[in-house]
């Protein structure tokens, strides 16, 4: 075996490698191993999903802000940029979603107005009622 001119080290004196696996069997290994990441989670992920989030709330925050990106940018004043009626529809679909809970919770039944929108003016215009009497921050505490 020809010696390399432009080595300095004698011939005998090697510097030990690390022992490298092969990228294929590495790559092979890890198609391997998220195949049956995918597989078990199309099997029990819901499940699981919906049993964290019941038994372990904290932990189920944790995973669904480590899936958020880091860069995420919320707009806090987006209700600056919509019109009047974009905002009447927006209390509308609040008002719906919140009406079975406050109904659920006796808030109908004690007597309390029920907050959101007033029935539309002589004019025609949809006016927003006085402040739900002991709901909200307006409320007498």
């Amino acid at each position: 075996m020809a010696e390399n001119p432009f080595d300095d080290e004698p011939a005998d004196v090697t510097e030990p490698r690390p022992s490298r696996r092969p990228k294929r069997a590495k790559k092979t290994l890890a198609d391997g191993f998220l195949e049956a990441i995918r597989a078990d989670f199309r099997a029990h992920g819901a499940g699981v999903i919906a049993e964290v989030r019941t038994e372990k709330p904290d932990q189920y925050l944790k995973i669904v802000l480590s899936v958020l990106p880091k860069d995420l940018h919320l707009n806090i004043n987006s209700l600056e940029a919509l019109s009047d009626d974009e905002i009447r529809q927006r209390i509308r679909g609040l008002e719906a979603v919140l009406r079975p809970f406050l109904e659920k919770s006796g808030v109908a039944r004690q007597g309390l107005a029920r907050p959101g929108l007033a029935k539309p003016g002589r004019d025609g215009e949809d006016r927003v009622s006085e402040p739900a009497q002991g709901i909200g921050p307006e409320a007498a505490h």
